[in-house]
């Protein structure tokens, strides 16, 4: 999508900041990109003929293996457990250009001190070595427990969850208070580090099992793979619990069972399900041939006005300078506008960078007409991100989503490009997660669906008129959730 150039004929008492007006093909700031990130130290050795490393950090046992070829974002896989055991999941993804990865929770079975060493180790690969944002997580027997309660600590840092005949509930394993052995030296040891007595265990809710909303708001996919016949973790007490509970809550899940299989052998022989479940839902940087940000602050020396920041693409690019003039004397205006889509963790970069030095009174807000290459699943695992970020480093900004525009045939503008379908389709995702938290909304959609005069000849950005129509509508949603109101005139209609 191409940008466009604004005017603005009156003089602003702020400040321009083209942090970027970026024409870039990489991202700003990503570690995962940079030729700078730092190279594994430690033991060198080989794991099935690629790089191991072994080292210590947080005073705890850590591997990481890197592949021959990093594939664009530098993906990986973080191991819960029995590393190297039924290695052929692993094997297969560092062949696809993952980096794997461990760190030693032993006897912690997954307590909150295992989460918070697992939070230490997932910013040691992110932001000292560049690893993705979200990675996808493994975990075998036990390690269930750590790769659940981690995810529902942090479901915006996963982008999915493989679990082979994993424990699900602590009760089950280790208690042994259903119908498996359970393990008598394990569940005093589990006790322990949660500092709980048995009494306190059956009741409390500190099992993957119990926090799954987290996941299933993320729109998190998982898959686990179980042996029916398992009498040591069985299924019915822990992946069927789950399962229900994950449907229920509308989570996606896949479960592949193995008729006969007990809790060993863990994995699949042929592990291409499992590898083609993590690269489908594995984050893939997209870039476009061009790639821009820019951030504009009008008197940002002044605090006599609410402050309003208005976050979106070139269509916001188009209408803020008349939104900007709609509203002066009632508020002080401020926009990013970028290319980049939800779905690229630089996104969030750029947005908690405002937001970091902003206080926003209210932040009218869309995200849809860029991101072509990422399907609308990705699209919708994406958005409570959006909200997440919005919501924690607003500092109590009231929100206001804006839908996106439908886009026209150039060739005859009367007609609606193809591309219209999935505007549609990413419109009522948003709305899905929106209209639940009664969060306003703008349908600049409905405003211009019927007038294809409003458009200029590209069939995506808009003439004078359009933005003008756009402009007078945006001016009213913003100043209707503006502080005080009462005391200014409402913009020109």
């Amino acid at each position: 999508m191409k940008t466009n150039t604004q005017t603005h004929s009156h003089l602003f008492a702020g400040i321009l900041i083209v942090l970027a007006t970026i024409w870039t093909t990489a991202p700003i700031g990503s570690a995962a990109d940079r030729s700078d990130v730092a190279s594994f130290a430690g033991k060198k050795s080989s794991f099935h003929s690629y790089d191991r490393y072994d080292f210590l950090y947080a005073e705890r046992e850590c591997i990481v293996v890197t592949p021959r070829t990093v594939a664009p974002g530098k993906p990986w896989i973080w191991r819960a457990r029995f590393f190297g055991h039924e290695p052929q999941t692993d094997i297969a993804l560092l062949g696809e250009g993952f980096h794997l990865a461990y760190i030693d929770v032993a006897g912690l079975f997954g307590s909150p001190r295992a989460v918070a060493i697992w939070d230490q180790f997932y910013a040691y690969l992110t932001q000292v070595h560049g690893l993705a944002p979200r990675p996808a997580l493994e975990g075998m027997s036990r390690g269930g427990l750590i790769i659940y309660n981690w995810a529902a600590k942090n479901p915006d840092k996963v982008s999915c969850i493989y679990a082979d005949a994993p424990v699900c509930d602590i009760k089950s394993w280790p208690g042994g208070k259903g119908a498996g052995p359970g393990s008598a030296t394990d569940w005093a040891q589990c006790l322990e580090v949660y500092g709980l007595t048995e009494e306190q265990a059956l009741t409390t809710k500190c099992n993957p099992i119990d926090h799954l909303e987290p996941l299933a708001k993320a729109g998190v996919p998982l898959l686990h793979v179980v042996g029916d016949a398992d009498e040591v973790v069985p299924v019915a007490e822990n992946t069927a619990v789950l399962e229900e509970r994950y449907k229920a809550l509308g989570g996606s899940i896949q479960v592949i069972h193995k008729p006969g299989v007990g809790h060993h052998p863990h994995s699949l022989a042929d592990p291409a399900p499992i590898v083609e479940f993590i690269l489908s839902h594995t984050d893939k940087l997209i870039r476009e041939r061009i790639e821009w940000c820019d951030i504009w602050i009008t008197n940002a020396e002044r605090d006599d006005l609410p402050r309003v920041l208005l976050i979106g693409d070139s269509i916001v690019r188009g209408y803020f300078g008349d939104v900007e003039r709609a509203l002066e004397g009632r508020a002080n205006c401020a926009r990013l506008t970028t290319s980049r889509c939800i779905c690229d963790p630089v996104f969030f970069d750029e947005l908690k960078l405002i937001l970091a030095q902003y206080r926003f009174d209210v932040i009218h807000f869309n995200n849809g007409l860029h991101g072509w290459g990422y399907a609308e699943d990705q699209y919708k695992a994406a958005f409570p991100r959006l909200l997440d970020t919005l919501q924690q480093h607003g500092r109590g900004s009231t929100l206001i989503w804006r839908t996106t525009t439908p886009v026209r045939n150039r060739e005859a503008l009367d007609k609606l490009s193809e591309t219209t379908d999935r505007v549609r389709q990413r419109n009522a995702i948003a709305a899905g997660f929106v209209e639940p938290l009664g969060l306003p909304v703008d349908d600049l959609f409905a405003l211009v669906i019927d007038h294809p005069e409003y458009y200029s000849p590209d069939g995506v950005h808009f003439n004078a008129e359009g933005i003008r129509a756009q402009a007078r509508q945006v001016a009213q949603a913003i100043h209707s959730h503006l502080p005080d109101r009462s005391t200014v005139p409402e913009p020109t209609k």
